[in-house]
Order: C-alpha cells, then sequence, then structure tokens
C-alpha cells in the first residue's frame, strides 16, 4: 500500500504540471458541484461502478480488459502485482479556468482475484498561489496559540471571520472492501485528511494546517502544521 509521503509527491507532481485564475463566486457553485460527485465516488465501488458515475452513458467508452480485470483506458500513473493483490492508481486533471484541479484514485483487488475496487482517493484544488493550491481567505492571529491537537471548532477560533475557509486538499482511504474478516477485525485501514493553507498576521509567512479524522471523537482535528515563507514573484 503506498504511504502518505507516496501520495504527497503524487500530489506535488500534480500542482507542479498545471494552475489556473479563480473567480470566487463561479468558483463556489462549481466546487459544490465537483465535491459532490467526488463524493459520490464511495469506497468499495469496483472501476465498472465508478467509471458510470463519472461517464454516466459513456461510462463503456473509457474501460478495457487487462489480464482478465476491467481497467480504465487511460494509462495507469502506477500499477503493482505483489502477492496475488493487484493494485493501480490514476490522475484525473481539471483544468477548468474557474476551479482547476487534480484527482486520484487508487484501486486494489482482493487476494488472487481481478475485480478492482476503490480504495483511496484525493483531490485537490490548484490555484496561482504561494502554495500551488486554493488557500483560505481566513488569518491565523497568533501561530503560538497552536496547540497541535485542535478540533475544527477550537482552530476556527483561532482565525479570523467564521469557519475555515478553502480546503486546498481532501485525501482520504477505506481498505475495508478487500482485507478479510479477520483484517478488519484486526483492523480497519482507514482515514481521512484535510489540508488548509492560511494566511498569517506575519505578511511574509502563511501556515500549512492537516486535519486528520478521528473516529472516535468523530471529528477532524489537526494533526500537523507548518510555516511557509512566501516567495516574492
Amino acid at each position: 500500500m503506498k504511504s502518505l509521503k507516496q501520495l504527497m509527491l503524487v500530489l506535488v507532481i500534480g500542482v507542479l504540471c498545471f494552475s489556473g485564475t479563480l473567480d470566487g463566486q463561479a468558483a463556489s457553485k462549481e466546487e459544490q458541484r465537483v465535491l459532490k460527485e467526488y463524493r459520490s465516488l464511495k469506497f468499495g465501488l469496483t472501476v465498472t461502478q465508478i467509471a458510470k458515475v463519472m461517464y454516466g452513458k459513456l461510462y463503456k467508452q473509457h474501460l478495457k480488459q487487462t489480464n482478465g480485470a476491467t481497467v480504465f483506458k487511460k494509462k495507469a500513473d502506477w500499477t503493482q502485482n505483489e502477492k496475488g493483490y493487484r493494485e493501480r492508481g490514476y490522475s484525473f486533471y481539471d483544468r477548468s479556468k474557474t476551479l482547476p484541479r487534480l484527482m486520484t484514485l487508487e484501486f486494489h483487488t482482493k487476494k488472487n482475484q481481478t475485480t478492482y475496487f476503490l480504495v483511496q482517493k484525493t483531490l485537490q484544488f490548484t490555484a496561482d498561489t504561494n502554495s500551488g493550491l486554493l488557500e483560505s481567505t481566513r488569518t491565523l492571529k497568533h501561530v503560538t496559540y497552536i496547540r497541535g491537537d485542535e478540533t475544527e471548532a477550537e482552530l476556527d477560533e483561532l482565525l479570523s471571520g467564521k469557519g475555515l475557509g478553502q480546503v486546498g486538499i481532501r485525501w482520504s482511504l477505506d481498505y475495508t472492501s478487500v482485507q478479510t474478516k479477520q483484517e478488519r477485525k484486526e483492523y480497519k485501514y482507514r482515514g481521512q485528511m484535510k489540508i488548509y493553507t492560511f494566511k498569517s498576521s506575519n505578511p511574509k509567512k502563511q501556515i500549512e494546517v492537516m486535519m486528520k479524522f478521528d473516529y472516535q471523537k468523530k471529528q477532524f482535528v489537526m494533526n500537523n502544521y507548518s510555516i511557509h515563507t512566501i516567495k516574492t514573484k
């Protein structure tokens, strides 16, 4: 299974591949539509079922058979076959003028089987910004106030305005569809993460915050944060 470090490398490459400008009002409506489709790509769906969601009646035009398995016609970013398990990942770019974005989907099979199931997905909104991502308009007033384990509500209290603002990257995984019953009993391999980029009270700095979903608390909690210098153009 790919590590988060490998996944983030794919996302960084995606940021470097393309960017665009954003029109706030138009992007807001488009973002709602994009998020609705993204959330409809449920974990455990097969490649065929995912294609139906993405392409509707034309879904068959985007599929092919490879070594007894149904896969996308588009070239996979990577494939792997190890100990009876098959894996493959895809990147889908949309160079929309109002909301350019990159979505990645990862599929795995059960052991010694050929049907691929969705186990991991990411969505990142790119922009012509310092981070290369769509950034929040909120300002973190005092970075020294951060403990490092804030909930979304607690983080909101440290920001200007109401709410956390735009999410740059969404990442989630759920491997339960390809795990055995015993594996699921021992550990359900799943997770969700969101990355925000906030303004700082220091105009030359910005803060990147990673929020991770806590399944016991049933809410997002800060997992990590870092301070970055804004590059001058």
